[in-house]
């Protein structure tokens, strides 16, 4: 099953270069989220279902493309390219240039459909090529719980530091130019190219991938047995309990993110009758608050639980969003200072949803490695991923045609009552059930830091030559409650990825409900 590897150590600079690498990632999704739907509805001319439907063909592509990256990034290692820069390393490096370019021209206005479908497929495909790799590194460099812990709570921290660059700067561009300049958002989609491809740039730089011993005696790659390797491996992931649930929990949480935040601005425009300058500066500081808030949720998942810590933050959201319903359900007093309150709320569950569901992910790979004896992080990223964009296209799509059967009007100021009673439902309701149902699933879920700790010492024993026949009590209890599992069919003792003897689908259900 391969022999224990002693981490690198983590320097300062490997830190910021591996938290920066979210400005991309959380940084790009954050001005998209919040300014794609309202730029292709108020400067491109496009109608909702238009922007929605750019949308949902373009992440169903990306969907596809997600998990065919996270096998071919975990297989790279297999080439020259792959041993000379890195099986990650490499696609930052190619990375860089191409996102600088496909992000710039998604903002240029005046143009058609087909062009702003083009754009946005090509900036998404460029997305995965660099996000996918990135997504593995905390499993990658280091296999210490509160290290990576720690990677997490710096990646987003630069993750919402680019949130409030997002929410805050359309909003001084679209001030100093005027709200009807349609140039503001080419220019912002200037600087944050600039900024993508440095960080980018530093991800090649300073961090690295677990090494990879190179067996000469492997079979060449073939396209046709690699492919169906490939849909073994993603359809082996769903075998892993606590996948499963976290798959569950990050729907939940990122797919009612996704609708808020891409309803948002026409909520705080059209139902709650502010400008786009006041829409910005509540976005600004929801995700200013959020930025602060992250260095909470550090502990509270160390010391309660992940699960704990996410429950904390789905509760946060839902009284955000109770709170914006009524200040335009009971026409609040004062609304300016009610909205700043739903937004701070916002800001909160915002902050531990990203930081939870991505420092749970960081894990999610030792449990799969005790269970099947080997690493597979970039098969996990691009399941992850496939499935949340395959659910999350459905959703921004039905957004779209919710709010143009609802009455919506392109490059209007203003919206008819039909319109307002749209969005005020997709703002509300679509949010509140993806919550609700993350929040389900979390019930269940029992990664904690000393069940981590038990499964790690496990997985080391293992690869030493340890016995399985000698496992405690406790750590096969871990065990069977993280993989969904008896123990006797672990590390590797299963048909998931090995042809070796499983239990039969009765004798499995019988034991997986005395756990």
């Amino acid at each position: 099953m391969g022999i224990a590897i002693k981490d690198r150590p983590i320097k300062l600079r490997n830190l910021l270069a591996y938290g920066s690498g979210d400005v991309f990632g959380g940084g790009s999704f954050a001005v998209l989220g919040l300014w794609i739907m309202f730029f292709y509805t108020t400067y491109a001319g496009l109608s909702p279902v238009q922007a929605g439907t750019i949308i949902a063909i373009a992440r169903l592509l990306d969907a596809i493309s997600d998990p065919l990256m996270g096998y071919v990034t975990d297989n790279f290692y297999r080439n020259r390219w792959g041993q000379r820069f890195g099986r990650r390393g490499f696609f930052f490096l190619i990375g860089s240039p191409l996102v600088l370019v496909t992000y710039i021209c998604m903002w240029v206005d005046g143009m058609g459909f087909g062009y702003y479908l083009t754009t946005y497929v090509l900036f998404y495909l460029t997305y995965t090529l660099v996000i996918v790799p990135y997504e593995t590194l905390a499993a990658e460099m280091t296999s210490d719980f509160k290290v990576r812990a720690k990677l997490t709570g710096v990646r987003m921290l630069f993750s919402t530091g680019a949130g409030i660059l997002a929410a805050w700067l359309p909003g001084r561009i679209i001030a100093y130019l005027g709200e009807d300049a349609s140039s503001s958002f080419l220019y912002m989609g200037m600087i944050f190219g600039v900024l993508f491809a440095i960080v980018i740039t530093l991800l090649y730089c300073f961090t690295w991938s677990r090494p990879v011993p190179l067996d000469r005696d492997t079979p060449p790659l073939s396209f046709r047995r690699d492919m169906l390797a490939l849909f073994n491996s993603l359809t082996s992931t769903a075998h892993v309990k606590t996948f499963r649930l976290h798959v569950g929990m990050y729907l939940g949480a990122y797919v009612a993110l996704d609708i808020l935040g891409s309803v948002l601005v026409y909520y705080i425009m059209f139902v709650l009758d502010q400008n786009a300058v006041h829409a910005s500066n509540t976005l600004t500081l929801m995700t200013i608050v959020q930025f602060l808030c992250v260095s909470l949720f550090i502990p509270l998942c160390i010391r309660l639980g992940n699960g704990a810590a996410y429950k904390i933050a789905q509760l946060f959201m839902l009284m955000s969003i109770a709170l914006f319903l009524t200040i335009y359900l009971a026409s609040l007093p004062h609304a300016t200072y009610w909205i700043a309150l739903a937004a701070v709320l916002m800001g909160c569950g915002r902050a531990g949803s990203y930081y939870v569901c991505w420092n749970i992910y960081s894990f999610i790979p030792d449990v799969d490695e005790i269970l099947t004896g080997q690493r597979r992080e970039g098969i996990f990223a691009g399941v992850m991923t496939f499935i949340r964009k395959a659910v999350q296209a459905l959703a921004l799509f039905m957004v779209g045609v919710v709010l143009q059967s609802s009455g919506f009007i392109a490059k209007s100021t203003s919206q008819p009552i039909e319109a307002i009673h749209g969005i005020a439902m997709v703002f509300g309701i679509g949010s509140a059930l993806f919550l609700l149902f993350g929040l389900l699933c979390a019930r269940k879920f029992r990664l904690t830091l000393d069940n981590h700790r038990v499964l790690v010492d496990e997985i080391n024993r293992l690869k030493q030559g340890g016995s399985m026949d000698s496992a405690s009590e406790e750590t096969r209890q871990v065990v069977e409650t993280l993989t969904g599992w008896p123990y006797r069919f672990a590390w590797g003792n299963n048909t998931i990825i090995n042809n070796l003897p499983t239990p039969t689908i009765k004798e499995h259900k019988n034991e997986q409900n005395s756990l």
